[in-house]
């Protein structure tokens, strides 16, 4: 007998360059526990999702970080 679990979409952190001035080092760096944000010189940051916990800190320190559905 198989069983059918309903299809669940992944959340994952997204991140919105148009809303992060790019001007400073960002401050979600050290916040994050799982070590997955990163920024090259003062550019958007970025989000390393094989690191992501998916925990939210980043996403209650700063607007430019969105938690969403992944869309691949």
């Amino acid at each position: 007998m198989v069983s059918w679990l309903p299809y669940k979409k992944e959340l994952m952190i997204v991140v919105h360059p148009e809303y992060c001035p790019q001007n400073h080092r960002c401050p979600v760096l050290p916040k994050c526990p799982a070590g997955a944000i990163s920024q090259h010189g003062f550019a958007a940051p970025t989000v390393d999702r094989d690191k992501c916990s998916d925990c939210g800190v980043c996403v209650k320190s700063c607007n430019v970080f969105e938690q969403g559905e992944d869309q691949s």
